[in-house]
C-alpha cells in the first residue's frame, strides 16, 4: 500500500489479473467438417470435448481439430479470416476448399495445437496448405508492419505538436 497526499494506493501483482483473464477464456476444439453431396463449402465447428472422428449421421466428416486456449477467439479469428466467404451463419458455413480453411487456422497467432488431421489429405494438398501457411503468415507480418509504421508516424507527429507551441 501507498499512501500520497490522502490518496491510498494498492499495487497490484500481474497474476490475479493473468488469472482472471485465463477464467474468462474458454479452452476447446475447432473442427472442419466437410460433406460429400456439398463440395467447396467447410462447416466450423466448436467443442468442449474431443469430437468423435466418425461420419456424423448426416453423412459429414470431421476432417481436421485444433485444440485453442479460447476457442470462442480461434473461431472469431476464422470469421475474421473468411469474412467475404460466409454462406451461412448459424451453422458457419463457408464457400472454401478444405485446404484454405486449414492454412486459416494454422496460420492464426493465438495460442492452439492441431490435434487431427485427416490422412486422407494427401501429401500434394499438404504441401499446399504449408505454403498457404506461409502465405497467411507472411500477410500477417506485413500488416503489421503497417500498422507499427502507423504508430510511429502517428507519435512522431504527437512528439513534433508538442515541442512547437
Amino acid at each position: 500500500m501507498l499512501s500520497s497526499a490522502g490518496w491510498t494506493l494498492r499495487t497490484v501483482s500481474p497474476a490475479p489479473i493473468d488469472q482472471h483473464i485465463r477464467a474468462c477464456m474458454k479452452t476447446g476444439f475447432l473442427t472442419l467438417e466437410t460433406h460429400p453431396e456439398h463440395s467447396g463449402l467447410v462447416r466450423v465447428r466448436m467443442c468442449d470435448v474431443m469430437p468423435e472422428l466418425t461420419v456424423q449421421p448426416d453423412g459429414s466428416c470431421i476432417r481436421y481439430v485444433a485444440r485453442f486456449d479460447d476457442v470462442e477467439a480461434g473461431q472469431m479469428h476464422v470469421q475474421n479470416a473468411m469474412h467475404g466467404r460466409l454462406v451461412n451463419v448459424e451453422n458457419r458455413v463457408y464457400r472454401s476448399d478444405l485446404a484454405e480453411m486449414i492454412a486459416c487456422v494454422e496460420a492464426d497467432d493465438l495460442d492452439h495445437v492441431r490435434i487431427w488431421m485427416d490422412p486422407e489429405i494427401s501429401g500434394t494438398e499438404g504441401e499446399r496448405i504449408k505454403a498457404l501457411v506461409q502465405r497467411r503468415r507472411r500477410r500477417h507480418r506485413v500488416v503489421d508492419r503497417i500498422w507499427q509504421t502507423v504508430g510511429i508516424i502517428g507519435l512522431l507527429y504527437l512528439l513534433i505538436m508538442g515541442l512547437n507551441p
